[in-house]
């Protein structure tokens, strides 16, 4: 088995060094980390985590709630590649992570911070959380550092999407291709990115002097296929068609596409379509879907630094990190001639 001292010898550096590099001490640099970290792997060691939570009174476990409100959970390809991310950069600082419910064993019915407390976790992330619900503010309000992801709050720290700025290119974009007459599949508005996204669709058909149509607004429910594609139909339907739909999400953009193939409407030349978030599917859809990108790996890792930092300093102020996007251009959209 191999053991620090082995380490230590291979690399030239003191035990005392190579134990601080594993367990991310602020006074080791960077590069002495790395080789140290590029050494043990090389030689596969394993760090013996229970004695290391001995010494340092931590568990280094991290819990995430994937609250169920809405019953997407881990099956959305968007919150699944965060989560993905976030997993990887958090067990390179030496945690492992768990899945807090609030139904687990003999006793059914838990809350997450009891899951948290049974399960001694050093800090939790959650994700498309409720905040009316009791039982993430119990979270939020306790002394175990949290990241909220996507849900801006006072009482956490959290990270979060420029879904407006997102919105607001995409109308951007297609104002450039000439197009004036202007559709909004939107999320749902209990969402922050819903509201985000919908309040930038408005704002830049505003800048634009373009007519905001009431008729042109239509929900996709919680950015869902089926209802997408149910709101595509009633812009279809409509007499004065719009030119451009831009979905608040790619899996309605999806559902708008699938609609529009049924009813053998051209894309892009009879209509554009642009999404949100470019998710992994549009690798293998045709036409291959423009859209506004989330930096996934930029969330997954800014969350699990942030969360990391919290846990070391627990007096940390309240911080608040937003994460840029950017179009993605593909073949969905046609300049209007």
């Amino acid at each position: 088995m191999v053991k620090i001292s082995d380490i230590a010898k291979m690399t030239g550096f003191s035990t005392t060094t190579v134990s601080k590099a594993f367990n991310n001490y602020s006074d080791i640099s960077e590069k002495t980390r790395n080789i140290i970290i590029e050494k043990a792997n090389e030689l596969g060691y394993i760090p013996n985590a229970q004695a290391r939570g001995l010494v340092m009174k931590r568990s280094f476990t991290i819990g995430v709630v994937l609250d169920e409100l809405f019953g997407l959970g881990f099956m959305h390809p968007f919150f699944s590649g965060i989560i993905q991310h976030f997993r990887e950069a958090i067990e390179s600082l030496g945690y492992s992570m768990i899945l807090i419910s609030n139904s687990i064993g003999v006793r059914n019915i838990v809350t997450y911070y009891d899951h948290c407390r049974q399960r001694n976790v050093d800090g939790v992330f959650i994700l498309c959380s409720d905040l009316h619900d009791p039982h993430i503010q119990e979270v939020i309000h306790s002394d175990i550092p949290t990241v909220l992801f996507d849900t801006p709050n006072n009482d956490a720290h959290c990270v979060l999407s420029n879904h407006y700025e997102g919105a607001y290119n995409a109308v951007k974009y297609l104002v450039e291709r000439n197009h004036t007459k202007i559709a909004h599949i939107y999320g749902n508005e209990l969402t922050y990115a819903g509201k985000e996204r919908k309040r930038g669709y408005e704002d830049a058909m505003k800048y634009y002097n373009l007519e905001i149509n009431s008729d042109y607004i239509v929900s996709g429910g919680y950015f869902d296929f089926k209802y997408s594609k149910k709101a595509m139909k009633e812009l279809l339907d409509l007499k004065n068609q719009p030119s451009a739909v831009f979905a608040s999400g790619d899996i309605m953009a999806l559902g708008a596409v699938q609609e529009c193939y049924e009813r053998r409407v051209r894309i892009p030349e009879d209509i554009s379509i642009i999404g949100f978030d470019n998710i992994k599917l549009l690798d293998w859809i045709t036409p291959a879907l423009t859209t506004i990108a989330q930096d996934i790996k930029a969330i997954g890792q800014s969350c699990c630094t942030l969360l990391d930092e919290a846990i070391r300093n627990k007096e940390m102020k309240v911080t608040k990190k937003v994460i840029k996007t950017h179009l993605y251009e593909r073949n969905s959209c046609a300049t209007v001639k």
